[in-house]
């Protein structure tokens, strides 16, 4: 066989390997692979647990031993059907056992792949009879992503998710927004639910799931064929507990949170099981201020404009769940879930622009009162049908989501100028409104099927979705005490997406060896207006995905993936709304903004999950970032988003987890990365580029043999590195906590303390025309909280397997 690698040349007449034939031919090659490995395959274990009634079991935990030797565990999932993969030719014996059910045990002897089908006796579930001896590690590796077992961390105690994720190796949350060391912003997940709502409606969000609900946290840097490709930066999907058997418990939650100013939380939670129904309920709220500081430098040929804008803003954000699951019959599972939320903000704000000539003496002063506004409020419905197929696993999986979101802005502002000895300049005086109006409805249907053979697994699947989103902006400034529309800065934008997506997965197991390929196709219409701006695109992009393992030996284990991605711009990018921070200087959306591409390659290495090693080589093309247009002549500064980047990253990353001592853990991390930027506008360098480093501690402590006084201490530190067009400098944060466990583990006390030295601040310089820009961010990250809670009933909680849809679209609409 010849493959036919043809080659292009660029306007430069350098000679450039054609991508898709490259891509063609890598899928090519690694069929014929597994092919050929194929005759070489292991064996698996497969099968059912049900109790006496012939009712399906879910969350038995099953642990195989050769010997004393425990070499692999699975968990029966919601149609009590499990599995357990790679195994080689020998004896083993296979265990049995979870809440309120008698161990059982059963010795086989394998030579191909065997189907085990258990029924064990259910015991009177009195949580003082049960006692589970089995603990993951807190760190977790698989071929396609990393699990921070929440369950076993400390540090999961009287937090909330936001908190709990700036807590997770690797990963970072500055001014509420996460991130993953040495990249970019990172879509979240709830259950393999991408949240789609704007930044600050997200972290309320994921402010008001508390930690204790939380099971697991998977950090997938280069996401499978069988999640949407929406994303460069990868996924991180939280996944809460869930009832396991008949029980009825709840929680109820206080906290107390001060910063600059308070912030008070409440809430609480109800499950109940009963036969065939789950249900399962939340209702938090939170109110309270913070307190962030912004200041910039923007140097002009003949002036120093130095910006100070102090504010205050007042958040009060209630919202809720509520899901229903109703076991159809042994094999089909119907449910349907409910999300709201909405948010009550407005802030105060204060922005004194001092202008500076050479000689440093100040010339002039410019005073802007701010107050803005903003009420928004979500709502999500989930529908989702499972059938099991047969007793080893085959299912299929059906979602529809519907998910509506409005907000309604307005930021009234007026500047006034002083010269520079403090009289008021006449007739400077002026008053503006800014206003917008946002209506977003998206609806999904996603089918995923998966069928586990002898020889391979296959998983395939198909998802549509449409997207409608309606913006309103207008500016007025006021004459005469009364505010007169100004057209030219006002706006109808209407932006309709729809998407057609097929994808399929392929996993094989040969002896040491694991693979899984996929292939996603997605096909997009795209049509943005506004005013008589008509912006249309169509496009149909392949999206291959591959992962290879080798276990070298029971503790070192090699992996190496690739996977192409895309980053969709997030709505109000497209927005042309104009947020004004005086009459000189305001942020506007683009509706001419089209998505970027990233193709990920990682190399790593694992050991006994203590230590690893992982190599990342990332490309983006047709990047987009925020660039702060300054005009020397006129003084306007315009921030807004533009694809000019090309970048390329290099990082290499070490984590090592210490758990050796009773009383003490212990996970840390090393990032060292190297990253390129080039831009194609004019207005910035040609080419940035510099090393980066990231090391992060997170340590645990037990002060109490019963495990009832408990102790953590983190501290990451971020050199100085290059972000897009930025430089940005050193920042390093300490976080401190105490916590106690009482009334026979149904009460929880925690005192937390988050930048405790004050040092987690943002502080980055640029240069766009020529003109150097320098800003020093502060975002009231300073914080002392207390946290109450108390559990009732029965708190023996197990992972959710119900999955939602939309799972690209729900990240964009920050």
């Amino acid at each position: 066989m010849v493959l036919n690698l043809s080659l292009k040349r660029d306007v430069n007449g350098n000679a450039n390997l054609d991508h898709e034939v490259l891509m063609k031919g890598f899928i090519l090659l690694s069929f014929l692979f597994l092919n050929i490995l194929n005759a070489q395959a292991q064996f698996k274990i497969s099968g059912k647990v049900t109790n006496a009634k012939n009712d399906d079991l879910p969350f038995v935990i099953v642990k195989i031993f050769n010997g004393d030797k425990q070499i692999s565990y699975s968990q029966t999932d919601s149609l009590g059907v499990y599995n357990l993969n790679n195994l080689k030719e020998g004896a083993y014996s296979v265990l049995y056992s979870g809440l309120f059910i008698t161990e059982k045990k059963r010795i086989i002897n394998l030579k191909s792949d065997t189907i085990i089908n258990v029924t064990v006796d259910e015991i009177s579930n009195n949580l003082k009879d049960v006692n589970i001896s089995f603990r993951k590690n807190i760190i977790e590796r698989k071929i396609d992503r990393t699990v921070f077992n929440a369950e076993n961390s400390i540090a999961a105690i009287g937090t909330d998710a936001l908190e709990l994720l700036a807590k997770i190796p690797g990963v970072r949350v500055l001014n509420d927004k996460v991130s993953l060391v040495g990249k970019g912003t990172v879509n979240v997940m709830i259950n393999d639910r991408l949240i789609q709502l704007t930044a600050d409606d997200l972290s309320d969000y994921l402010k008001s799931i508390s930690s204790d609900n939380i099971s697991k946290i998977e950090i997938i840097t280069n996401p499978p064929a069988k999640y949407d490709a929406q994303g460069n930066s990868g996924l991180i999907n939280i996944v809460l507990k869930k009832v396991s058997t008949e029980l009825f418990s709840g929680s109820v939650n206080a906290g107390f949170n001060q910063a600059a100013h308070p912030t008070f939380s409440s809430g609480g939670n109800l499950n109940f099981r009963k036969n065939k129904i789950t249900i399962f309920s939340n209702l938090n709220f939170r109110k309270g201020s913070l307190v962030p500081f912004e200041q910039s430098n923007v140097f002009y040929p003949n002036q120093t404009w130095n910006i100070i804008n102090k504010d205050r803003n007042f958040r009060t954000v209630p919202s809720g769940q509520i899901g229903i699951d109703y076991q159809l019959s042994k094999k089909a599972i119907l449910g349907l879930s409910y999300n709201g939320g909405f948010t009550n903000f407005h802030s105060e704000e204060k922005i004194v622009t001092s202008i500076f000539n050479n000689a440093s003496s100040l010339d002039s002063l410019l005073n802007s009162d701010a107050n803005a506004k903003i009420r928004s409020h979500y709502n999500a419905v989930n529908i989702y049908f499972k059938q099991a197929l047969d007793s080893a696993g085959k299912q299929i999986t059906i979602n529809g989501d519907w998910f509506k979101y409005k907000d309604d802005k307005s930021r009234q502002f007026d500047n006034t100028s002083y010269t520079g000895n403090g009289l008021v300049i006449p007739g400077s005086f002026a008053e503006y409104l800014s206003t917008s109006k946002q209506n977003i409805d998206l609806f999904t249907l996603k089918i995923d099927v998966d069928l586990p053979y002898k020889p391979f697994t296959l998983s395939f699947g198909s998802k549509l979705s449409f997207i409608k989103n309606e913006s309103d902006v207008a500016f007025y400034q006021s004459v005469n005490d009364i505010y007169k529309l100004n057209p030219e800065q006002s706006n109808l934008f209407d932006y309709q997406e729809n998407t057609q997506a097929l994808y399929f997965d392929l996993n094989k197991s040969v002896k040491n060896w694991s693979f899984q390929l996929g292939l996603r196709g997605e096909h997009t219409q795209i049509k943005g207006v506004s005013l008589d701006n008509i912006n249309s695109n169509n496009y149909f992009k392949l999206f291959p995905t591959a992962f290879l393992s080798y276990k070298l030996n029971d503790k070192s284990t090699f992996s190496v993936n690739y996977g192409r991605r895309i980053n969709r711009p997030a709505y109000k990018k497209l927005n042309p709304f104009r947020w004004y921070s005086n009459q000189y200087a305001y942020a506007e959306g683009n509706p001419q903004l089209q998505p970027s591409y990233n193709n990920n390659i990682e190399i790593a290495h694992n050991y006994a999950s203590v230590f690893s090693t992982t190599f990342t080589y990332s490309h983006t093309s047709n990047g987009y970032n925020d660039v702060n247009f300054i005009n020397a002549n006129s003084n306007i500064q315009v921030l807004k988003p533009v694809n000019f980047i090309t970048g390329y990253n290099y990082q290499i990353s070490n984590a090592v987890t210490f758990s050796e001592i009773k009383w003490f853990d212990s996970t840390n991390q090393l990032d060292v990365f190297y990253s390129v930027f080039k831009s194609n506008i004019p207005q910035t360098l040609n080419r940035v580029e510099g090393y980066g480093a990231y090391v992060s501690t997170i340590n645990q402590f037990r002060f109490n043999q019963s495990k009832t006084f408990l102790g953590d201490v983190s501290f990451w530190y971020q050199f100085p590195t290059i972000d897009g067009l930025n430089k940005n400098k050193s920042q390093y944060n300490l976080d401190l906590g105490l916590k106690t466990i009482l009334m026979n583990k149904t009460l929880q006390i925690a005192l937390n303390a988050t930048d405790v030295l004050k040092t987690n601040k943002y502080r980055f310089s640029s240069l766009i025309n020529n003109l150097k820009q320098e800003y020093n961010n502060y975002y009231d990250s300073r914080q002392l909280r207390l946290t109450i809670r108390y559990n009732f009933g029965s708190d023996k909680l197990k992972q959710r397997t119900a999955k939602a849809g939309n799972e690209e679209e729900r990240r964009r609409s920050q």
